[in-house]
């Protein structure tokens, strides 16, 4: 007998055969979401960014982690840097050795291992598809892969604080997670000193919006702020007993707001040149606009899009108001802590119009981060590209025992050594005796003549290599300049220039300098 309501069982049976097709269709759009944003982060790297010329910073990684344990911890302690990167990459380096690719890879791991993270994280505010779109945009972000193909702490931080970020968002929803969130803000604590931003960051969004947490987080909160200065207690003590590396503090200038909304655009469209990011720092405004829009359609904020509105801001005005008011450090790499709240609210700002706009602006930036990212790779002008590879390469060719190798200022003498090869001695100005504990000594105009002679003797060319302006590059060219007769110049990178004098004669074959000619004054 057929009883009237058995129909009614039919359709539950349906739509849970639909979800159970839509579940596996969007799991298989994840899996190969993911193959993908791997793939393509491997192919950058390998074709466009891991076989660059060693860098300054990452030269000071390399030569930093390959002491002893005790040796490396008296090194970093002596930088700006906290130890937790260095000690990875010491036993990084005691397994799969110091190349300049090897090196790199444990960087482009920590950039790998962020990009499910990024998704969770994104899939707290967005749809699957648009949670997979932030991960392309992530995945191949050129500032990020920039950072995923350096030998320096900043994927780790960028990793750490994703985690820390992630498990914030989860104590904000239910109150739960608050072991994992203490352990990444204890190990984030020591991947770099700017971690301590993204803490001060959630710290203000909570005192702003303590409603929206439950009763006793704010007894948890300080349970952790506790945690994480008793266990990054001993470190400072340790750095400030060393002199607070006072003497290895980057001259950097006070930042203005062009600085300010340039990390910004850094952060989403890499490294360009003065002429391409003034076209993109001119468009602020109308995404601004286009931002009051989505957030007037979207008609509130939840406290997860409030959340991360807060991540991508907060941590960068806090560096900025910090430099301005204590010390200039404003470098977009330190705050790379906001760079996936920032691409999160991009996508979930565009999200929020129609879907032919949506689209549109889309694949806008798809097409954008394409193109930033391979004029990044391969202009000659890219700001932080620094090719003391070709320098040392040039120099190896031609130079003889009889000539001198100089480097400006003194600390860019650990990258070029790694590539120079020559039978000539190398020094620095100002004269830097690394055997002696200390720091670099300060650059003395007055003594300068007194130093060039002293170099210049018994030596018949100078290979004068200038770079990482202190302050004081200009006035070492011009002496050289004005005192001795200039052979060649080659300018190899922005702010990396080789320039060769004559200061001597001596009855040896002449040297064929024009290999390296490129431009003369």
């Amino acid at each position: 007998m057929t009883h009237k309501n058995a129909p009614v069982s039919h359709p539950a049976i349906i739509v849970q055969k639909t979800n159970t097709g839509t579940t596996s269709s969007n799991q298989l759009l994840i899996f190969w979401t993911f193959l993908l944003a791997a793939i393509g982060i491997g192919l950058v790297s390998f074709f466009a960014l891991i076989h660059q010329s060693l860098r300054l910073d990452e030269s000071q990684s390399l030569w930093q982690s390959s002491h002893t344990i005790a040796g490396l911890l008296h090194t970093v302690a002596l930088d700006v840097h906290v130890p937790l990167y260095h000690l990875v990459l010491h036993y990084w380096i005691f397994y799969f050795g110091n190349s300049v690719v090897a090196i790199r890879l444990l960087s482009l791991i920590f950039f790998l291992a962020t990009v499910p993270v990024i998704y969770f994280i994104s899939r707290r505010l967005l749809s699957v598809r648009w949670s997979l779109f932030v991960v392309i945009l992530f995945s191949f972000s050129p500032f990020l892969s920039w950072y995923g193909n350096e030998a320096r702490m900043y994927t780790l931080l960028l990793l750490l604080s994703a985690l820390n970020q992630l498990f914030f968002m989860r104590i904000l929803k239910n109150g739960k997670g608050w072991f994992w969130y203490g352990l990444s803000a204890i190990i984030g604590a020591y991947s770099h000193y700017f971690f301590l931003f993204n803490l001060a960051a959630q710290g203000i969004y909570y005192l702003l919006n303590r409603k929206q947490f439950k009763q006793g987080t704010f007894k948890r909160v300080m349970i952790v702020g506790a945690m994480v200065l008793l266990a990054l207690g001993p470190w400072l003590y340790y750095v400030y007993t060393l002199g607070s590396a006072s003497g290895t503090r980057p001259n950097l200038p006070i930042p203005s707001t062009i600085d300010f909304f340039n990390v910004y655009s850094q952060f989403i469209f890499g490294f360009q040149s003065n002429a391409v990011n003034t076209v993109l720092l001119s468009a602020w405004p109308v995404v601004m606009l286009l931002a009051l829009v989505a957030v007037r359609r979207s008609r509130g904020l939840t406290p997860e899009l409030s959340f991360i509105a807060a991540m991508s801001i907060v941590p960068v005005l806090l560096a900025y108001a910090a430099s301005l008011l204590i010390t200039p450090f404003f470098l977009s790499r330190y705050m790379i802590i906001s760079v996936a709240p920032l691409l999160i609210l991009l996508v979930w700002l565009f999200s929020k119009y129609s879907r032919r706009i949506a689209v549109f602006v889309a694949t806008l930036l798809i097409i954008g981060t394409g193109f930033t990212s391979f004029i990044q790779a391969t202009s000659s002008a890219t700001p932080v590209k620094e090719d003391y590879k070709a320098t040392a390469s040039d120099i190896n060719s031609v130079i003889q025992p009889q000539d001198l190798v100089v480097l400006s200022a003194p600390f860019t003498i650990y990258p070029f050594e790694y590539y120079y090869k020559g039978s000539a001695q190398i020094t620095t100005i100002p004269l830097w005796n690394r055997s002696q504990s200390g720091a670099i000594p300060a650059f003395n105009a007055k003594t300068l003549p007194a130093d060039v002679t002293a170099l210049n003797k018994n030596h018949r060319y100078i290979y004068l290599v200038l770079s990482q302006d202190q302050g004081y590059e200009n006035t070492v060219h011009q002496y050289y300049l004005t005192h001795f007769r200039q052979v060649s110049k080659k300018v190899y990178s922005p702010d990396l220039t080789l320039y060769v004098y004559q200061v001597g004669y001596y009855t040896v074959p002449p040297i064929p300098i024009a290999t390296i000619t490129t431009q003369a004054n």
